[in-house]
């Protein structure tokens, strides 16, 4: 029987990530750690109750990879400074241009880190579905 790290294709892990409150609170939730290193393929949320964007006050979900000793970097990021969410719909976070920022080593964490623009805005519990597939041992 092969090992978990060695399974080949997409893989998901998926978090549940709950409010972190009232609009214009920021907060940094721990999502996942990876296994061994991996590169992230796509990421998506898939809200509680509908968003409604607003273009003044609003909120960003930054998708983050930190690693022991370095700066940490961005993997994808979803705002709702334009653009609604559906209740129960998946929605693809947009992925860093930056090839490296997708490369995890084995431990790297990803957090969703929460910022506001004017006086921010709600975000309700959401999944969190990140896809992946292992890139060596």
């Amino acid at each position: 029987m092969p090992l978990f790290t060695e399974l080949r294709g997409a893989l998901q892990a998926v978090v549940n990530l709950e409010s972190v409150g009232a609009a214009g609170v920021t907060g940094n939730l721990p999502a996942w750690v990876a296994p061994a290193k991996a590169q992230i393929i796509s990421a998506q949320l898939v809200p509680a109750a509908a968003i409604t964007a607003d273009p003044t006050n609003n909120a960003v979900y930054t998708l983050t990879r930190h690693t022991a000793g370095a700066a940490a970097a961005t993997v994808a990021t979803r705002s709702w400074a334009t653009t609604n969410s559906v209740a129960l719909t998946t929605e693809s976070m947009t992925l860093s241009g930056t090839a490296a920022n997708l490369l995890l080593a084995a431990a790297d964490t990803l957090s969703v880190v929460k910022t506001v623009g004017g006086t921010g805005l709600v975000i309700p519990n959401m999944l969190l579905v990140v896809n992946y597939r292992f890139t060596g041992v």
